[in-house]
């Protein structure tokens, strides 16, 4: 095997690992948001999107951080409307 090959060799290996840090990297992150998540905001809620009256999904039991971004993104999406209904946890 030439030098040229040895290294492209290498750095491939290099790459790969690098990649799955990285990827460690954002499980570990996003894990502790959600644990996080779990704990600090208690409150829940079942957010009904709906586009020209029909429903188009449904998403139970989010959190406050999540039900923000979704109003966030709602006009860039085409979500017309969304009917948010408080869950409470505490008794669930």
């Amino acid at each position: 095997m030439s030098k040229a090959g040895t290294f492209a060799t290498i750095a491939k290996g290099a790459s790969y690992l690098a990649f799955a840090l990285v990827q460690m990297v954002k499980l570990a992150a996003n894990g502790t948001r959600h644990a996080a998540d779990m704990i600090i905001d208690k409150r829940r809620y079942d957010i009904e999107l709906l586009v020209g009256g029909a429903t188009i999904e449904t998403k139970k039991n989010q959190s406050g951080t999540q039900l923000g971004k979704i109003v966030r993104i709602m006009g860039e999406v085409g979500i017309e409307q969304a009917i948010i209904t408080d869950v409470n946890k505490e008794k669930s």
